[in-house]
């Protein structure tokens, strides 16, 4: 057996990845897109987004103390459900965390033009990098790989400084910000109110401008579970430590970003505001110099220790879904001296690139992967329960006070999150899922009746999964004629309907991974 012992990662560096993954290069853009989506109420978008998260991990801190596994992220529903109802969550978990790699380059990128207009129309054109700029985002790519390649402690060096670096340059750039320009009317400068936009707005930022993808950051603590010291407090204090820091950080730089911004760039409405590189043009606006040369060695350090992180998180990811036989056991090799499977995440790279070349800026992976994410969160709630329900009390090592009524309400506003998405990426983005899962249940299947057993074990789950699809052509914001309040009602019955059922231990959903 493998021992890992001299590699574990203790308080302060697990607490820093979390820290490194969710503040990347969400902090560079994020601001911006919420202020231009929600205005003034982009704060409350912060502020809610970050409370769900932090409820749904201290639910994963419930369940990773349990199985403190390497990648548990992405077996979490395979070891409380089965194989089968779990690839579909597990698909979702992987991809999204994959497709932030090249997310993480392509911002890097995004922000170095503006350094050099010169040389803009090389790399940038039609709101897209062109061949070059891909060729310089590639480049960063085998950085990353190169950097996870030589495994955790190589990883953790590299992300303590950056961490450091992370924090402080974003928190600087906020108060000086506010310091030199502040006007508070800016927060109610659209229509006289913090909510121009409506109460829908708060909910449909979290998923449009990159505040769940910022967030999602920190399950590369729970993919680090197998490696942290003493799991059972290192893991809860490290993620809420990680992510209530970065919530004060985030607050900061969105009141530092509305209310530094000129009036007159308001009278046409937050929807018009236009900026490709958001926080070094504002600093421009301000006459920031220094704090512009600052933002753009940032705008290299802050998605690369965010990409380092996931790069490392979506290696150990695939390494344990090969160990639930969900891909093939190829990957599943872990290197006795580095701690790491090497074939996983040369895999996981190449997928980078493909994604690289597929969405060529920040703001076309933004909201799809949102849905990603958010599909992956329903896994929690429901796997959390059925834990819950067959684990002995004794062999819980961390338990949420009210962890039942905080898993069925998570798992109601998680689905509510989904249906108000674009339909077309919704609809898209079941359909690929639907399509892995045939191709994944006629491999492990060897007859039509161990087929149709296959079926059975998954398929209330994709019923759900195409209720959520119905009710998200109905949302108000997909042309829907329901009023807001009603159709929320309609998701919360709907939903809680499922989640009753998707828990049941005696409907045919029961463990079958191996632990």
């Amino acid at each position: 057996m493998i021992k890992l012992n001299k590699h574990k990662i203790g308080l302060i560096p697990a607490t820093f990845i979390g820290i490194s993954a969710i503040i990347g290069s969400g902090w560079l853009f994020a601001p911006y897109r919420a202020a231009q989506a929600a205005g003034g109420a982009s704060l409350l978008s912060w502020i809610v987004g970050a409370g769900l998260v932090l409820l749904l991990a201290l639910c994963f801190a419930e369940i990773a103390s349990l199985y403190p596994r390497r990648g548990l992220t992405a077996v979490i529903s395979t070891i409380s459900h089965n194989k089968y109802f779990g690839f579909p969550f597990a698909i979702a978990n992987w991809l999204g965390i994959v497709a932030v790699i090249p997310m993480e380059a392509d911002a890097t990128i995004q922000y170095l033009i503006s350094l050099f207009p010169s040389i803009s129309p090389y790399l940038w054109s039609h709101s897209s990098l062109t061949p070059l700029g891909l060729t310089f985002s590639l480049f960063l790519i085998v950085i990353y790989c190169l950097i996870n390649y030589w495994g955790v402690r190589s990883l953790t060096k590299a992300n303590n400084a950056i961490a450091v670096f992370k924090i402080f340059v974003p928190l600087i750039t906020a108060i000086i910000a506010i310091s030199v320009s502040f006007h508070a009317s800016n927060f109610d400068a659209v229509e006289h109110t913090y909510l121009p936009y409506g109460w829908s707005s708060v909910f449909t930022t979290i998923i449009t401008t990159g505040i769940i993808v910022a967030f999602n950051g920190f399950q590369s603590i729970i993919s680090f579970s197998s490696e942290i010291k003493n799991p059972k407090r290192n893991i809860p204090l490290s993620l809420v430590l990680s992510i209530v820091i970065c919530l004060i950080i985030y607050l900061l730089l969105q009141v530092s970003f509305i209310g530094a911004l000129p009036p007159d760039m308001l009278k046409k409405g937050w929807h018009h505001l236009d900026f490709q590189a958001p926080m070094v043009q504002l600093a421009g606006l301000l006459g920031l110099h220094m704090i512009m040369l600052v933002l753009y060695v940032d705008a290299m350090i802050s998605p690369l220790g965010t990409a380092l992180a996931y790069t490392g998180s979506s290696t150990r990811m695939l390494t344990a879904m090969s160990r639930e036989r969900q891909v093939p056991r190829f990957f599943d090799h872990v290197h006795p001296q580095y701690g790491v499977s090497r074939r996983s995440l040369i895999f996981n790279i190449a997928l980078a690139i493909v994604f690289l070349f597929s969405f060529r800026s920040w703001a076309s992976l933004a909201q799809i992967l949102s849905l990603f994410h958010i599909l992956a969160f329903m896994t929690v709630p429901l796997a959390l329960v059925v834990f819950r329900k067959t684990v002995k009390p004794e062999e819980f090592n961390f338990k949420v006070i009210g962890g039942r009524v905080i898993s069925a309400l998570l798992f109601v506003i998680f689905s509510y999150l989904f249906v108000i998405g674009h339909f077309p990426i919704v609809f898209e983005l079941v359909a690929l899922i639907t399509v892995f899962q045939v191709i994944f249940i006629a491999l492990q299947s060897s007859s039509l009746k161990s087929a149709g057993c296959a079926v059975k074990k998954c398929g209330l789950l994709f019923v759900y999964f195409y209720a959520l699809t119905v009710l998200c052509w109905l949302a108000p914001n997909n042309g829907g004629h329901m009023a807001e309040g009603d159709f929320f009602i309609l998701v919360a019955v709907i939903a809680g309907a499922f989640f009753f059922l998707l828990t049941r231990v005696n409907a045919g959903t029961q463990h079958e991974a191996t632990l």
